[in-house]
């Protein structure tokens, strides 16, 4: 069943569940369900929670407002962090499911939005896998250095992907709180590729069992 939580999503639990979530959040023009088949590819067993972004651009869906391609909204970046981080711990009790084991997987504007809140909540993620994410924050906090202590963090860009510049800022934040953080080029431009499965699908298997 459904809960009434405040962004739209979808839920959906395997036959056989593991034990495992996922929780997407997709790329700009994208939805709740879009991720799914790649997160049942990498864990058939997880139980899959995709949400959609609460920001509409000429009818597209997006996590938070843009200026332009390169220039965003600072105070919805961060409102919209924290309405999410909420979101997860909400979610988490409606549907009764373990943190513990719990993964974050964010494309694009997604992986933006996921990075954000790493950095605002550090407290409140969960291990994250950020495919094509860059630094959205022009002011991002100063994280105290044990303050992403023990929180696993993959992240994969593109070597022909033009934003791909953008995402070292958000490495050198995410490694200065501490995280254990795995960053990889992968050839690749902004699109998803086949690269990011296999690595995506390694690091998972990689984890500590819970």
């Amino acid at each position: 069943p459904m809960r009434a939580l405040h962004f739209i999503h979808r839920f959906h639990r395997p036959e056989n569940p593991d034990g495992r979530t996922m929780v997407l959040l997709h790329g700009t023009g994208g939805n709740e369900t879009d991720l799914m088949p790649l997160a049942a590819r990498l864990a058939p067993g997880a139980t899959l929670l995709g949400v959609r972004g609460r920001s509409t651009e000429e009818g597209i869906n997006r996590w938070f407002r843009r200026y332009d391609a390169t220039t965003y909204d600072q105070a919805d970046i961060r409102a919209e962090a924290e309405a999410f981080a909420a979101f997860v711990a909400d979610a988490s009790r409606a549907y009764g499911l373990d943190p513990a084991r719990t993964t974050i997987l964010g494309y694009s504007n997604g992986a933006n939005l996921l990075g954000a809140a790493l950095q605002l909540y550090p407290d409140a993620m969960r291990p994250a896998l950020l495919i094509r994410g860059i630094q959205v924050l022009e002011e991002p906090p100063e994280l105290a250095p044990g303050a992403l202590a023990g929180q696993r963090v993959l992240m994969l860009n593109g070597t022909r992907d033009p934003f791909s510049g953008m995402a070292l800022a958000l490495e050198k934040a995410l490694r200065q709180g501490g995280a254990d953080l795995d960053s990889q080029m992968v050839p690749a431009v902004h699109e998803l590729a086949a690269a990011d499965l296999e690595l995506a699908s390694a690091w998972l298997s990689a984890a500590p069992v819970a």
